[in-house]
């Protein structure tokens, strides 16, 4: 117990830091059992203690089953083996490639050309020591079997520095899509390395829009503009900060417009800033484990994962990731997802 305690504070100490840890995947899938296994058991100690002490307040048969469950080690083993199993299946969930959701995305005005246009969206891909060239090269597999239009990755695409991640990401120049793959800044990308991985991304086929947008013709005379800002964290160091305005300053007017912004908080404020007509976001993991939700949602203005819509028609899609951050391994009722989004007039 003390081993799996001290994982997380040993690893971002003397692994490569709390940003990425350095670590054999195997080594990191152990260690986040370990310490996620702990995690779970503490969970269940305290809701069976609330069990016991609310059936002790309710009288004798209470006081009964405490002594009952307190002395009986069938009843301790059964709580340890149910966290190692809830653990080894979050973990597990955590590490999977994820699968392939598709859905609907009602969107008010919008023009009949664009009826049932479908793009593939990724978000919080972490390329990393554990999700490494395996995990990379599966993913990149899965998109490219839906022969996507067009990917949009809404930030955090790799964590650590480009040589120490050079073999991780390289499958992610074999994404192919017939108007290309786009992406915008994360809060990661920021971390480590970021001018660099501005120039790896564009070498690996990625376009980051930074507070800049691209004009799109999926068909012969249907266009659309594509925007992308740059992460609010760019400001503490140093960076361009967001600008929606400045995003799409030059985009043909009365064209659809859809924004790329990898944290979904300042949504409201985008939309004060300029005219857009769907954003698209990630960042929060979908709240990662079930009963983090609400934590992660007051976080993040009150936005967690799935569709979300402003008094006057704009949508927004927070992503729940299609990876995650190896320093905390766990996803439990919140499942990973590659999206794929089709365009819909809304009702």
């Amino acid at each position: 117990m003390v081993c799996a305690a001290a994982y997380p504070f040993v690893t971002a100490v003397f692994l490569g830091g709390l940003l990425s840890p350095e670590l054999p995947s195997g080594l990191m899938v152990a260690g986040s059992l370990a310490s996620s296994t702990l995690l779970v058991l503490a969970v269940f100690t305290v809701m069976r203690e609330g069990v016991i002490f609310i059936a002790v307040l309710a009288g004798r048969s209470g006081v009964k089953l405490h002594k009952a469950v307190q002395q009986d080690r069938r009843s301790v083993l059964a709580l340890g083996a149910a966290s190692v199993g809830v653990a080894a299946f979050g973990v597990w969930q955590g590490v999977k490639v994820p699968d392939v959701v598709r859905r609907d995305l009602p969107v008010p005005n919008l023009p009949p050309e664009l009826e049932g246009f479908t793009f593939v969206h990724l978000s919080d891909v972490h390329c990393s020591s554990l999700l490494s060239r395996t995990h990379m090269e599966a993913l990149v597999e899965r998109v490219n079997a839906l022969s996507p239009e067009l990917i949009l990755i809404t930030g955090d695409i790799a964590d650590g520095t480009v040589k120490a991640r050079l073999e991780d990401a390289a499958p992610l120049a074999d994404l192919r899509a017939r108007l290309g793959v786009f992406g915008c800044d994360g809060n990661h990308e920021h971390y480590l390395d970021y001018d660099r991985w501005v120039e790896h991304y564009a070498a690996l086929g990625i376009r980051m829009l930074r507070n800049d947008h691209v004009v799109l013709e999926p068909r012969q005379g249907v266009r659309f503009a594509l925007g992308g800002v740059c992460d609010p964290y760019a400001a503490r160091f140093g960076r361009e900060a967001p600008d929606a305005d400045r995003t799409f300053a030059g985009a043909p007017e009365g064209l659809f417009r859809i924004l790329m912004a990898h944290q979904p908080k300042r949504f409201p404020e985008y939309r004060q800033e300029t005219a857009f007509d769907l954003q698209l976001s990630g960042h929060t993991h979908g709240g990662q484990v079930i009963g983090m939700q609400k934590a992660v949602e007051i976080m993040n203005g009150m936005f967690v994962k799935g569709l979300y819509a402003l008094p006057d028609g704009t949508r927004m899609y927070v992503h729940p990731g299609s990876g995650l951050w190896n320093g905390f391994v766990l996803r439990l009722g919140v499942p990973a997802e590659i999206a794929v989004h089709r365009l819909v007039r809304a009702a």
